[in-house]
């Protein structure tokens, strides 16, 4: 008894030994874990207070660079994208068409040289039509002294500010030093919550590039109503902290914005710096009433990126809806539809910069014109063989819109969006072909490519049975069958008599 005795007491003593080391040991491994937090944070801590030297002395480098080296630079007008003249109007096939056949694809095209324009009455000439109006939007709402809410595209932003950047009035002396104070000025206000709010609503809105430059803008001309060079410095700015290489600079009293951009831009004017082109796409009028101004050519001293335009979002808006009814006749009987769209969007697209034909190509329409127009036409093409569903789809495209060209209707190039095609009162065959893609893709299923011949653009789909006497393309090794949305009456298999014997200049592929 007295042996179980001095075992049970050894091991209480054994256990209240360990009990005691366990805790000396938590307690050690307690206060090395607050000395190694605590040495993180130093570490953290003098990590942040080098980036911030960092930056300062970028800032003070890039603002003593803005004091001196400005010259003056000539602007170049804007590319053009199709040289060639477009018909005047839309070419009507003939109600008995002859066998067309389909040019061999190891045939080059026989001349380089423009083909013959098509017979057409000349329309008069309209003015331009003035870009849409803006559907009615909030004004900016002060929710604090130093904080605003502003409306973009029906959605609400909140955002801080430093009352300074309000205040500012660029001075009309030596324009070099008054924007090296400017810099100066703004790079010791609190600008880091206000760039970190707008970030935050651009993944909130899944904004594409050209969608985060809008809604800088809507933020500075809340801070600088009706000032325009007040609002060109403040984007400047944030838009170069954004880390996008924007260029500005001034002519007389005027201060202009040119940003690099990663795409061709076409219809807008440009310079070059260095290797670099700078687009004056922010530019209401495209930079036309620009003929020279002076720029820095000193580059900001971080790596800044071009604004990327491949894509462009169609999910964010809150959206406006309009109607519009398109009708048309096919075999005999004729189909109207009332289609909604999202007017927002069209206010948008019409400010996105002009570029290459695959931007529009693959661009989806929104989901109110989706919801509005697929399940109208898919009523009838879903009981339709392949052919006949595209054949009832270019009935539809070739029909249920008015033709003019872009000189006629707004006097200077403009591709269509889907979205756009809904609003404006014409389209040509840039647009008719953006369209076109997109239905069959959507409703038929099969691959689409753009072709590009000198003056127009058309489509030609991947039928699975290609008949004897279609016009066909050849591209990676498959043959597309010709399917004209501007040929009026044409069906699948009808090339225009001015292009069926050549080769496209170029072959868009659609994603």
């Amino acid at each position: 008894m007295k042996a179980n005795s001095i075992k049970i007491c050894g091991f209480h003593a054994v256990s209240l030994f360990l009990s005691v080391s366990i805790f000396f040991q938590l307690a050690v491994a307690a206060d090395d874990f607050e000395a190694y937090r605590k040495q993180q944070q130093l570490g953290v801590q003098q990590i942040s207070a080098e980036f911030h030297e960092y930056k300062e002395k970028q800032d003070r480098e890039f603002a003593d660079f803005l004091k001196s080296q400005w010259r003056e630079f000539d602007t170049f007008r804007g590319k053009v994208r199709i040289k060639e003249p477009l018909p005047k109007t839309a070419p009507v096939a003939p109600a008995h068409i002859p066998q067309v056949h389909a040019p061999s694809p190891a045939v080059p095209a026989p001349s380089p040289a423009v083909p013959a324009p098509l017979p057409v009455v000349i329309a008069p000439v309209i003015q331009p039509v003035s870009p849409p109006p803006a559907p009615p939007q909030p004004k900016p709402i002060a929710v604090a002294a130093d904080a605003i809410e502003i409306m973009f595209y029906g959605n609400a932003v909140s955002f801080t500010f430093d009352p300074e950047w309000k205040n500012y009035r660029l001075s009309g002396g030596a324009k070099p030093e008054a924007m090296s104070a400017f810099w100066t000025m703004m790079s010791g206000s609190k600008y880091e919550p206000t760039i970190q709010a707008i970030n935050q609503a651009r993944r909130d809105l899944k904004l594409d590039d050209w969608g985060y430059v809008t809604l800088w803008r809507s933020v500075v001309q809340a801070l600088q109503p009706e000032r325009k060079s007040e609002q060109n410095l403040l984007l400047w700015y944030f838009l170069v902290k954004s880390g996008y290489d924007v260029r500005l600079g001034y002519a007389g009293a005027d201060v202009h914005l040119f940003v690099a951009v990663r795409q061709q831009v076409y219809a807008t004017k440009f310079i070059k710096v260095g290797d670099q082109t700078y687009y004056a796409a922010l530019a209401v009028d495209h930079g036309d009433s620009i003929g020279s101004f002076y720029t820095y050519e000193a580059s900001y001293p971080a790596k800044l990126k071009s604004i990327d335009i491949q894509s462009a979002s169609t999910g964010f808006t809150k959206t406006v809806s309009a109607q519009r009814e398109l009708a048309f006749d096919y075999n005999g009987k004729t189909f109207k539809f009332n289609v909604p769209y999202d007017r927002r969007l069209v206010e948008y697209f019409d400010t996105f910069p002009q570029s290459e034909l695959e931007l529009y190509f693959d661009t989806d329409a929104s989901q109110m014109l989706r919801q509005g127009l697929l399940p109208q036409l898919k009523k009838y093409t879903a009981t339709m063989s392949e052919e006949e569903a595209v054949d009832f789809l270019l009935a539809f495209v070739q029909k249920s819109f008015a033709y003019k060209t872009d000189a006629e209707q707004f006097g200077h190039e403009k591709y269509f969006f889907i979205e756009e095609s809904m609003y404006f009162p014409y389209n040509n065959c840039k647009d008719r072909a953006v369209f076109f893609a997109w239905l069959v893709h959507e409703l038929v299923g099969i691959k689409v490519v753009g072709l590009l011949y000198p003056g127009h653009v058309t489509t030609a789909v991947a039928l699975k049975q290609v008949k004897p006497g279609f016009s066909t393309v050849a591209y990676q090794g498959n043959q597309y069958v010709i399917a004209d949305p501007t040929y009026i009456g044409a069906s699948v298999g009808m090339a225009m008599p001015s292009y069926e014997h050549l080769q496209p200049t170029r072959i868009v592929k659609i994603q």
